[in-house]
């Protein structure tokens, strides 16, 4: 079991931290020297080290891979770095040990092993553009995923809600696109007002397009007897069963690994629609509103 204020508390930092900011679209070997650059350059005494270090550190090693320009900026030719774990608007602004999921469609495996190695804050490291479809789109499409050319991709997100409990989700960020954890409280938000100025049964309710599931377990925890809760793809039911177990879920649920249109759902009081940007949901929403008796698009 995940202790969540001991996770929370590696966010922190301590006294003797000190924020460095290089300059972001200069190039950074004007800015730094490179020689002086390695895991323990600006470490303070706690372990961690400023974000902007541990990310120059990064980018060293790209431009001598050879997989960015040897003018490359911080701005201009990073790659996404991306928290194990995130919890609301807490931003990792000191990196610690193992922190850091690295995201970037040139990676090499050589500059991948590297950064690895030589990075104590990166724990994992992706090959992909962040532009791209993670999962399933639709019905369709084929499932895609990030290629991981080493570590280890699970990360935790935790969001604050308007109810008592905190919702944990573990995903693997190979498999998913990204959301952060402050996203989906926004998501969450909206779920929370539409019910409270809607008066909603608390009845049955389908969470259709689940993914990890964070929109049914809200629902739980908010009070519905029962939550169906349906992806296309299997790789986000394994994800969710893990969810629902990791939040203390046991009961009132259903599982479904189905297209949302072929979905056999005679009547819910309340169908909640959380789709990738792009897809047509046309169909999905005729669809809905012909087995709810409320739909809300997310």
């Amino acid at each position: 079991m995940i202790d969540l204020d001991e996770q929370i508390k590696t966010l922190d930092y301590c006294v003797n931290c000190r924020d460095i900011q290089i300059k972001k679209f200069n190039p950074l070997k004007e800015l730094i020297d490179f020689d002086e650059l390695d895991g323990e350059y600006m470490k303070c005494d706690c372990g961690k080290r400023p974000l902007d270090i541990v990310m120059s550190h990064i980018l060293k090693i790209m431009i001598e891979g050879k997989i960015v320009p040897e003018k490359a900026s911080l701005r201009r030719n990073s790659p996404v770095p991306l928290s194990s774990f995130y919890y609301s608007n807490l931003n990792h602004q000191f990196i610690g040990e193992n922190e850091l999921i690295l995201l970037h469609p040139d990676f090499t495996s050589e500059v991948a092993l590297r950064l690895f190695e030589d990075v104590p804050e990166v724990k994992c490291v992706l090959k992909g553009s962040p532009q791209s479809h993670i999962g399933q789109f639709d019905k369709d499409a084929q499932i895609n995923h990030f290629e991981i050319l080493v570590g280890d991709d699970e990360q935790i997100n935790v969001m604050r809600t308007l109810i008592q409990d905190k919702i944990v989700l573990i995903k693997n960020q190979s498999k998913h696109h990204i959301e952060v954890a402050m996203t989906t409280e926004q998501k969450l938000l909206r779920l929370h007002n539409y019910l409270d100025n809607n008066g909603i049964e608390k009845g049955i309710a389908i969470d259709g397009m689940c993914g990890l599931g964070a929109l049914g377990i809200y629902l739980l925890k908010y009070g519905f007897e029962k939550v169906i809760f349906n992806d296309i793809n299997p790789e986000m039911i394994e994800n969710l069963r893990k969810n629902l177990d990791l939040n203390g879920i046991t009961d009132g649920f259903e599982i479904f690994n189905e297209s949302f249109e072929d979905l056999d759902i005679e009547h819910v009081d309340l169908c909640v629609i959380d789709a990738f940007l792009g897809v047509d949901t046309s169909e999905i929403i005729k669809k809905a509103e012909k087995i709810a008796d409320n739909v809300v698009i997310i």
